[in-house]
Order: C-alpha cells, then structure tokens, then sequence
C-alpha cells in the first residue's frame, strides 16, 4: 500500500551519530533537502525534529548534548558563536554546501541561547531554501494579482507571518524581472540573510546585486540610503518594520523607483496600520498620506495544510488606484481600517475568498478551515458605504492608523 504525506517515514535513512561532527551535520541538511523537509531544529538536551508540510516529526532517538550544539554553531558560524550568544545575542546568518560545480544546498539558520535544564543551551533552527527562486508563473496566482505586481515605480508590500511564503514569493518576482528580454532593470536587494540567490537565472538586459545586512551593511535603512546612490530602478528591502526603514522605503518608491519589502501582518487593513503605528501620533496624518502616495499594491498570503498533506497558498490583496486612495484619505483616522476592509472586500479578494475555495474544493478539512476563517478579511462581512465625512465608526470598528 502507498506511504502517504502523514505517515511520512521521518528517518534519515544513515546511522545516528554519536556526535554530530561537520560531516554528519552535511548528510542530515542534504537529506532535509533531499526530503522537502523545510526546517530542521536542534536544541540542546532534545532529539532532532524536522518540519515536513507543516507537520513535526523527530529524526532522532538521542538527545543532543549542550556542548554538541555549541559546537555546530561553531561550525556554522565561527569559533565567536558561543561567547556572541552567551552575551545575549541570537545569531541569522546563511549556510552553504557545495553539491557539485553548478549546484548549492542553502539554508537560512538561526541561533539563539536558550534554557536546557540546569544548563545554558542553544537552539538552532535551520530552513532549507531553494538555490534558485521558482517561476513566477508556478506560483498559481490569479492574473488581477500578477497584474498588480510590477510597475515601473512605486511601493508593494508582501506580508504574512514566518513561514508563510513571503520570501519566495518576492524571488519569484524579481526571478520574472530578470527573465523578462524587455525589462531593462537594474536590481538591488538587501536581504537579512540572504536566501535565493540568482546565479542560475538567464538574464538579457538586466542585473542585480544582493546584500546581506550585518555583512555587507549595517541595517535596511542604510541599504536604502545605498542604492539610491546606485541608480537602481527595482530595490528590495527584507522587511520594513522600524519608522526609519519605512521612512526609506517610502521615499524611495516617491522618487522613481519600484521597491519590495515585507512585513509580519495578517491583513491588508493591517498592514497599513502597523506601518503608521511606526511613527509618533502626532505623525501619523502625515505619514499615511505618504504611504497611499507610494503604495501600488499589498499582498498578504498564509499557507495552509491540505487534505493531501501538503501546504497550500491563501492570498488577500489589494491594488491601491488613485480612487481607492482617496477614499481612504477622505475618511477620519479612526476609520481608515475599517473603510480599506470595504475596499478589500469590494475591489480587491479577501484572505476567506480563497479558504472558501479550497473547502469547496475537498483541499482543506473543516477543523483548517476554522482555524484560519477568522484571520485577514472576512469575504461576507457586510459591506457599507464609505462616509463621506467624519461618521462614527462600525462597531468594533474604531480601530485607525492610531
């Protein structure tokens, strides 16, 4: 009888180590690799755990020892590891393995100090990347969305929460720039760490260049402030998540240029709140004026589990048109969330439009289905119209940009 997703066989298939030396630390990542496996954890004191479509599966019967683990940070990172993460401070830094002349197995890793029992102990946590992006058009995205993607200048937000696919999704993106004969585009990328790379990407008549902050600068900000000495005309900034790197975003897709950046939000109305709520109160007006003004679209995408074992992309999105804009402008800053759920629901698709096409479809079960139907956009809220003036807010509505 066939083996399913669920009853996965988590074994590497190779003789547990006693200790995991550099050799066995290289079979265990190229077997993840080898597995679909996305993220592999070690912690001191607990067997290995693996995460395969979103689902935990232990690969070990022994639990590592504190000092084992010290010492694969040593050899990911370098002989400072420890003393940098006894101090207090996690560690994101990229890994690589040579798997030939023409071929790379990536990993994006991070470490950080943790409780082990009476000891000091540490947890790394590695997630397996793709040495090249995938093609946009695998990425089954509906044509208004992939229309609303590339302009020649302006702002695109892609968010979600860690592990939702916003990485991929923006490598994909800049993976069709190059590819494109007729795009012309000179791409500058600052990423925290890098993960795709583009080494393997034919281009014609583009370029790019990809930085890793805390090695090649020191922050996203500064990225920004970099490129725009660069001439680029598409800038990708790892997340915007502090008032200067969205200061600098902003400013850069105001004065020409097409900028992607991500952020940790659950929803477009969201989005535009936690980016506001960056600045001072008294700001605020001011800055979201700003942010309509650059903004072209915002994507938010989460990955659900499927009847099938593996993971599926939902997407809510919103094209921001000079219209849509100043129906949110003209709106109190209380109401400025809940007027954009209006927009989302009537111009662009809810996150629940698509959970509601998968369970129709048989993809996901119901107990995903509700664990999911509450997040982003409700798809049959009750859409009311815009105020033109300063109405009261919906119930449980009051909830602006402040």
């Amino acid at each position: 009888m066939a083996m399913t997703l669920l009853e996965w066989p988590a074994s590497p298939g190779f003789p547990e180590p006693l200790w995991y030396w550099v050799e066995d630390w290289h079979r265990l990542l190229l077997w993840a690799t080898d597995q679909a496996v996305s993220d592999v954890t070690l912690q001191a004191n607990q067997p290995v755990v693996v995460e395969r479509h979103g689902r935990l599966f232990p690969v070990t019967r022994r639990r590592l020892a504190p000092a084992e683990v010290y010492h694969l940070t040593q050899v990911i990172y370098g002989d400072n590891a420890p003393s940098q993460l006894a101090g207090g401070q996690d560690i994101d830094c990229s890994y690589e393995i040579p798997r030939g002349r023409a071929d790379l197995a990536r990993y994006r890793v991070n470490m950080t100090a943790v409780r082990a029992g009476r000891e000091r102990g540490v947890e790394i946590t590695v997630r397996t990347i793709a040495t090249t992006p995938p093609p946009l058009a695998t990425l089954d995205l509906p044509p208004a969305l992939r229309a609303g993607l590339v302009f020649e200048q302006g702002l695109v937000l892609i968010t979600g929460p860690t592990g939702s696919g916003k990485t991929t999704l923006l490598a994909a993106i800049i993976r069709h720039l190059l590819e494109d004969p007729h795009a012309h585009r000179k791409i500058l990328t600052y990423e925290a760490p890098i993960e795709y790379v583009y080494d393997f990407v034919p281009r014609v008549h583009a370029s790019i260049a990809q930085h890793e902050i805390g090695v090649h600068l020191p922050s996203f900000a500064a990225g920004v402030r970099n490129s725009l000495r660069r001439k680029p005309m598409v800038i990708l900034v790892g997340e915007a998540r502090d008032a200067e790197t969205i200061t600098a975003v902003v400013d850069a897709a105001m004065t020409g240029h097409l900028v992607y950046t991500t952020s940790h939000t659950n929803s477009v109305p969201e989005t535009l709140r936690r980016l506001v709520s960056a600045f001072p109160a008294d700001g605020r007006d001011g800055r979201l004026a700003d942010l309509l003004e650059a903004l072209q679209t915002i994507v938010t995408q989460r990955l659900v589990r499927t009847t099938d074992g593996r993971r599926a992309a939902v997407r809510e999105y919103l094209r921001f048109t000079p219209d849509l804009k100043d129906a949110i402008l003209a709106q109190p800053p209380a109401r400025v969330v809940a007027a954009t759920r209006h927009l989302v629901r009537e111009h662009g698709r809810p996150l629940t439009a698509d959970l509601d096409a998968l369970r129709e479809a048989g993809r996901i079960d119901e107990r995903e289905y509700r664990l999911f139907r509450g997040l982003g956009t409700q798809a049959d809220a009750i859409s009311l119209p815009l105020p033109a003036g300063p109405d009261a807010p919906e119930p449980g509505e009051a909830d602006g940009p402040g």
